[in-house]
């Protein structure tokens, strides 16, 4: 009897097998469980018991097997159909909309929040835009790395740059004590401090490259960037939200002057995914940073006495030139891409991505 319930189990765990393999992982160790339950309470009431136990596993079985692969394969149609709809004709307007959506929405959040010192919001309008907005640019951060970094992506990449540069700049500052810049030039001490604020952005993007060279699931993403440079400057592009946000840090009325930058920005962006000529769309990805960049100094400038009244009254000049070198450092850190393309090709090239 031990012997015969010995070959029923082994062929029920053949039978399992049947199932999709997703569907083995997951149930196959409780499915097996459950039937060796069924097996010894059929023990007690004999062999007649056993039999009929087994026969309605076996009835069952077929239609729960068939039943599970329909429903796998639903499953893996509506997920490739989804993911489908990200594989978007560059320069369409569809890849350009969904790439510049941290621009056009930040462009949103500020018309609102402007909006919103003159008119009262019901709480749940602004919770569900607030929600709809980060469910969008999360939603989007997972499935970009899934389609392997396509070039709508890649701002949402370099979103988080400023952030992490920052914390680097601070826990740089924490650590060494770096008294003498505020003691040196204003200039000297001024440049310094920006160039030692986006640090991080440079040691970053060096980390990006040299990741996607020697991880070969980031090949095709790595040729790629060898093979449009301009990829690489499209990131940083992406940094510039936060290092606005950073830069009218404690700035007062200053929502008109935020719009316009990231307007800018948009526009730039737009330009840059409809052009077909590299040095074009590099150029317009500067001239896009460069504009927001400018209007934001201007606007700086003239906030700068109702924000902070207890200033004197040329503060103004140095927030307007402060700004002007925080862009001077960005421009500077964009051309790391065209650098990095003068570097010397591999002698095996990597696997050519699909477009």
């Amino acid at each position: 009897m031990e012997v015969n319930l010995q070959f029923l189990r082994r062929f029920y765990v053949l039978l399992l097998t049947f199932y999709p393999r997703s569907y083995q992982e997951e149930y196959g160790g409780e499915l097996q469980a459950v039937f060796n339950l069924s097996l010894e309470h059929a023990i007690k009431s004999g062999s007649g018991e056993v039999a009929l136990a087994v026969l309605r596993e076996l009835m069952g079985l077929p239609k729960a097997i068939l039943y599970e692969h329909l429903r796998e394969r639903r499953k893996a149609k509506m997920t490739g159909k989804f993911a489908s709809r990200f594989d978007f004709v560059p320069g369409s307007w569809t890849e350009a909309f969904t790439a510049l959506a941290p621009f056009l929405f930040g462009m949103a959040m500020v018309f609102f929040g402007y909006l919103g010192k003159y008119i009262t919001f019901p709480l749940w309008s602004q919770v569900a835009f607030v929600i709809a907005f980060w469910s969008l640019v999360l939603g989007l951060f997972l499935l970009g790395p899934a389609k392997g970094l396509p070039r709508w992506f890649l701002p949402y990449l370099g979103l988080p740059l400023p952030i992490v540069s920052l914390l680097l700049f601070n826990s740089l500052m924490d650590k060494w004590g770096v008294v003498w810049m505020y003691k040196a030039p204003w200039f000297f001490s001024t440049f310094t401090q920006e160039g030692l604020l986006w640090m991080g952005m440079i040691l970053l993007l060096f980390l990006l490259f040299v990741i996607s060279r020697l991880v070969p699931l980031f090949h095709p993403f790595h040729q790629r960037l060898k093979d449009d440079w301009t990829l690489l400057s499209f990131v940083i592009y992406g940094a510039m939200p936060f290092v606005l946000f950073i830069s009218y840090n404690e700035y007062k009325n200053e929502e008109p002057f935020m719009f316009l930058s990231l307007a800018s920005l948009a526009a730039g962006g737009w330009l840059y995914l409809r052009s077909p000529e590299s040095l074009k769309r590099f150029l317009y990805l500067q001239g896009g940073m460069a504009l927001s960049m400018l209007i934001a100094a201007v606007g700086k400038a003239l906030l700068h006495d109702s924000s902070f009244p207890t200033g004197h009254g040329l503060a103004w000049k140095t927030e307007f030139l402060g700004t002007l070198i925080t862009w001077l450092w960005l421009a500077l850190i964009m051309l790391i891409a065209p650098a990095l393309n003068l570097l010397p090709r591999v002698k095996s090239p990597l696997p050519a991505a699909q477009s």
